[in-house]
């Protein structure tokens, strides 16, 4: 009988990316072993079949208590939590201190969120998009600057009144053996979001970002995100990549941009018969 996996069995069998999967393994989350004249480290079969069935187990009980994740701007506390989150991604030069997103709140009130787990109380994920002075925006699609060099009095609060772009500074999910479940309730709630703001009489047109790493490369690529910019070297990341989300294209194939598209439809109609009543 099989008694060890490889990383790529180990990573199918936990349904993990493969930037988690080593990270938990440097924690000591997941143990590995070198064997005897094989190169490749192994990973014991019986510890990772039972970390799966905890995994499973964990997300049975989430789909089964759907309220249990909730989509809140973060108090300090949770802002603590998203710190230690983050040094698992950035390099710790860029990661912004609480007290500095807590002044940011005070010019963006909405800009940053975070999924909770109200059970554990434990912060599971975060965005943070808001929009932002139109020459800030500029200089970061351009790879001028990076998020490091925005200003708190840069971020500005969502407004009625015109169609606004925004900028995405970050969407990270916390790195845990359910990391992707977390990702993909996450961008759930972030369309929920913008529907939301749509509702309000908000209007967000267009939605920028920078990818930093392999993984937001893919996420943007995958959301149908058009691309902006070639290949940049800076300091801190390997490559940055630009992208744009265009939330008027009639003819992008992404499932958020259609059932913005959709909720933005229906408004007009609503909007429409209630001037035809009056």
């Amino acid at each position: 009988m099989k008694s060890y996996y490889t990383a790529k069995e180990a990573m199918e069998k936990l349904d993990l990316p493969k930037s988690t999967f080593h990270y938990l393994v440097r924690k000591g989350d997941i143990r590995k072993l070198t064997l005897p004249l094989r190169q490749q480290a192994v990973y014991p079969k019986q510890e990772i079949d039972q970390i799966a069935q905890e995994r499973a187990a964990i997300l049975a009980e989430i789909e089964a208590t759907p309220d249990r994740l909730t989509f809140v701007v973060p108090n300090r506390e949770d802002l603590e939590q998203l710190i230690e989150i983050e040094q698992a991604y950035y390099h710790k030069k860029t990661i912004i201190p609480v007290e500095v997103i807590q002044k940011r709140l005070t010019y963006s009130p909405e800009n940053i969120h975070v999924l909770k787990d109200t059970k554990t109380n434990q912060v599971v994920g975060s965005i943070t998009m808001s929009p932002i002075k139109p020459d800030v925006l500029k200089g970061l699609i351009n790879l001028e600057m990076d998020e490091t060099q925005i200003q708190v009095d840069d971020y500005l609060p969502f407004t009625l009144g015109e169609p606004l772009d925004c900028y995405v500074v970050s969407v990270i999910a916390a790195q845990n053996v359910a990391a992707k479940y977390y990702a993909s309730r996450l961008l759930v709630a972030v369309v929920n979001y913008l529907v939301d703001l749509l509702e309000r009489g908000i209007d967000i047109r267009r939605i920028y970002t920078v990818a930093t790493t392999k993984e937001g490369e893919h996420l943007a690529q995958s959301l149908h995100l058009t691309s902006l910019k070639t290949d940049w070297q800076g300091q801190y990341e390997d490559f940055r990549h630009a992208y744009v989300l265009d939330l008027e294209n009639l003819h992008n194939t992404s499932k958020l941009v259609k059932r913005f598209l959709q909720k933005k439809k229906n408004q007009e109609r609503r909007k429409k018969r209630y001037q035809q009543l009056d």
